[in-house]
């Protein structure tokens, strides 16, 4: 399995990421799947990504609307699916999928079987900013032995002036903007599309 995201779900993701340092973030990724190599391979392309929560990562109830509201979301927008599922962790440099990411990038594995999953390398982000590294998402797919990280090989990502564009946002407070879910239902006049934030 390799995977293509482009630079609006990469930098959706770190601002959600940044609005909430000190929590664990979910959310969904949409896209396509890209047609197949030709030795075969099967290829997701990840256009967008939609912030899900940042507080109570495993409550059933939330996660099941949030999918559903996602789901309606994608039918409208006609080529769109989920294709995937995205995970911060609260610490830096912690770099595993822990048990309630497992479950979560499981649910929607069980919807779409070719999902993929993004976890964000925070302890990378210093380095983003001061343009030594654009390597910050790591892939991971599930095989027989559950979920595992794939090679960075396998992972292309629309990294062309990330830093800059990263940089600006936060000068710009768009992090402070960014709604995801759970800021949605406190507030239902924040829009978990973010359509307006780019």
């Amino acid at each position: 399995m390799s995977c293509s995201v482009d630079r609006l779900a990469i930098l959706k993701i770190l601002l959600h990421a940044a609005k909430y340092p000190s929590a664990s973030i979910n959310g969904v990724l949409l896209g396509r799947e890209a047609p197949r190599a030709s030795d075969g391979e099967a290829a997701i392309h990840i256009v967008d990504a939609i912030p899900l929560f940042h507080s109570f990562l495993t409550l059933a109830p939330s996660l099941e609307t949030a999918l559903l509201q996602v789901d309606a979301f994608c039918d409208l927008n006609g080529n769109l699916q989920v294709v995937g599922y995205y995970h911060a962790n609260e610490r830096l440099n912690e770099l595993d999928l822990k048990p309630a990411a497992r479950k979560i990038a499981d649910r929607i594995q069980q919807r779409v079987p070719q999902a993929v999953t993004l976890l964000v390398d925070n302890g990378k982000l210093p380095a983003l900013a001061e343009h030594i590294s654009t390597d910050i998402l790591q892939l991971w797919v599930k095989d027989g032995r559950g979920w595992v990280r794939s090679a960075s090989s396998r992972l292309k990502a629309d990294s062309g002036g990330l830093a800059d564009l990263y940089m600006e946002m936060l000068l710009q407070g768009k992090q402070s903007q960014i709604s995801d879910f759970d800021d949605h239902l406190n507030d239902l006049t924040k829009d978990w599309t973010n359509k307006a934030l780019l």
